[in-house]
């Protein structure tokens, strides 16, 4: 009987043991236990998600020592607060577990040790999103990202502790946060570079303290999402990035890329002028500090790209806020289109040096036989000129450095043509930045004089106090006068003052430094030799001047010709330095 009894207990005892074994195979996860061969599906964006790292994961084992060490554990949960009373140095968990990234801030009763972890592995006050608070009774996340958080505080003292967590930041309520704050975002498509410049304007709002970080995100549908989209909080962004990086990252990374280096992505890096984007990911974040430009490298041509700009206030325990936005189609530069009898004030320094621009013929009736151009190199530089029609070079103009006419002939209504401005060598490149230029259909220019084929200022005579100047007179026979300026040049100088594209204007030209006199008058009338001559007095011995002559309309912009340089005589005889009526 006793063997039989001793049996039977042994028989439930085994039974009990296989039960309890089964139980244990029920709960451990297949994944763990087998080789996928596929990878696992990536969880839905509104589901709720756990992140399952290694043992081998430093960070995941300095939590896990924590987590041995404590085994009192009380739910946390978004403006409920927590009253408990804590001996002296005794130990508590709390577990707070966000649905959306917010800001957060956790308030404290009393002093008490902290740590706090986010997902089991990041240990978030030895990062720098910690914003560094002014007191040592609130811990204070500027974005807290969806996920749990564990929270583990030690009492140094004994008492009743109130613990409450906030999903705000203490510098929500700051009053300039309420003004209208406009900052407006400037692109630049550098397409064969595949790069992008952005600039932006520092913000109004404690401009000292602000830095800058910029979201971009490569969007399919253009046109849906030029209404709206985007992220309403920077918060959102940084966790959309975090997930993003994740998704692609944990087949090549190693154990420790999970939750825990999320935050590491943006705030970690330092900011750099340039900045290449992964072309497999479609969202990016860059933060640039204090600097309001950033060069943009490796994207995608024929691509559209939504630009967010949101300001980090560093006096602020990082307050995040919205700045800015605006949308990139990334696609070649367009041409900036010329205007029809317009003297428009163009830029020729570019990428590599070379800038372009397009004009439409217009249709009219009659239709235009021609266009008509007019160039003036601003700075007296050497520049070349090539005019494409259908990628088709179709004329071309070499060393123009004066105010030159060019005519293009068998031109058809509605045909597009491109102008190609570059510097004639690499040593007139720091000198052509500028030309002015002037299109027209008609045979005569509408607002501007017209010059004759040859506009040099011929040097006649020049004494120690005077000099006579002569010029071929303008073939134009509308109302015209001629205006003969003249600039003081520092002494003992080369370099070349002439500038063909400052303004003319009598009230403009006496408020130059370097101003000596100005004189206009009438056109002469027609006459064989068709010269004009103008004797300029009271000038100073050994001086140098440079001299422009303009011709003017009596409605429209003023022409110059091109500039002369005189060097006045340093010995004079007693008559020439008599005292001579001087012109204004």
């Amino acid at each position: 009987m006793a063997g039989l009894l001793i049996l039977r207990l042994l028989l439930l005892f085994l039974l009990q043991c296989l039960t309890h074994l089964q139980a244990e195979i029920a709960h451990t996860p297949l994944a763990s236990n087998r080789i996928r061969l596929e990878p696992e599906p990536e969880p839905e964006p509104d589901s709720e998600e756990t992140h399952v790292l290694p043992a081998s994961c430093p960070q995941r084992m300095a939590y896990e020592k924590m987590l041995n060490s404590i085994d009192d554990v009380e739910d946390l949960y978004v403006d409920v607060p927590v009253h408990i009373a804590l001996e002296q140095r005794q130990k508590k968990r709390f577990v707070l577990k966000l649905n959306n990234s917010t800001p957060l801030m956790i308030l404290f009763s009393m002093p008490v040790a902290r740590k706090i972890y986010y997902n089991q592995t990041a240990n978030l006050l030895r990062l720098p999103a910690q914003a560094k608070g002014p007191a040592s009774d609130r811990l204070v996340l500027p974005c807290a990202l969806r996920g749990q958080y564990d929270l583990f505080v030690r009492a140094r003292q004994g008492g009743a502790l109130k613990l409450e967590a906030q999903a705000k930041h203490p510098d929500q309520s700051w009053p300039l946060l309420n003004h209208t704050h406009r900052i407006a975002i400037r692109t630049q498509n550098r397409v064969r570079k595949r790069q992008l410049i952005v600039k932006w304007e520092r913000s109004k709002l404690d401009y000292h303290a602000m830095h800058y970080c910029l979201v971009i995100q490569r969007v399919v549908d253009f046109s849906s999402s030029s209404s709206g989209g985007g992220f309403d909080s920077f918060c959102e962004a940084v966790y959309a990035y975090g997930r993003q990086q994740q998704a692609h990252s944990r087949a090549a990374a190693g154990p420790c890329s999970g939750a825990g280096n999320i935050l590491d992505l943006v705030w970690s890096r330092p900011p750099m002028r340039a900045r290449h984007l992964n072309p497999r990911h479609n969202l990016h974040i860059v933060c640039t500090g204090a600097r309001t430009k950033q060069l943009l490298r490796g994207l995608q041509p024929n691509s559209n790209y939504r630009l967010q700009l949101f300001g980090v206030h560093q006096r602020r325990q990082n307050l995040t806020l919205p700045l800015a936005s605006s949308q990139v189609h990334f696609n070649r530069t367009h041409p900036t289109s010329l205007r029809e009898q317009a003297l428009s004030l163009l830029k020729i320094g570019g990428l590599h040096g070379v800038q372009v621009y397009s004009f439409k013929v217009p249709a009219t009736t009659p239709p235009p036989r021609f266009m008509r151009y007019l160039l003036l190199p601003c700075a007296g530089s050497e520049i070349r000129v090539e005019l494409l029609r259908q990628h088709r070079v179709v004329g071309s103009v070499r060393n123009i450095y004066l105010p030159t006419y060019r005519k293009l002939e068998g031109v058809l209504p509605g045909e597009r043509y491109l102008m190609r401005f570059e510097p004639s060598n690499e040593d007139e490149a720091l000198r052509a930045q500028k030309v002015r230029l002037a299109l027209s259909s008609e045979r005569l220019f509408r607002d501007l004089p017209e010059l004759p084929d040859n506009i040099t200022v011929f040097d006649v005579s020049t004494r120690c106090t005077s000099t006579t100047i002569a010029w071929h007179g303008s073939p134009d026979e509308r109302a015209l006068s001629y205006c003969v300026i003249v600039f003081n040049l520092p002494q003992r100088s080369s370099a070349d003052y002439t500038n063909y594209c400052m303004d003319f204007g009598a009230s403009r030209i006496t408020e130059h430094k370097n101003f000596k006199y100005i004189r206009c008058r009438e056109k002469q009338p027609s006459n064989v030799d068709k010269l004009e001559t103008e004797t300029i007095l009271s000038l100073s011995p050994g001086d140098s001047y440079l001299i422009y002559v303009t011709a003017n309309l009596s409605m429209g912009k003023p022409l110059p010709y091109q500039t002369l340089t005189v060097h006045m005589g340093s010995q004079c005889v007693d008559l020439e330095s008599q005292e001579q009526p001087e012109y204004y």
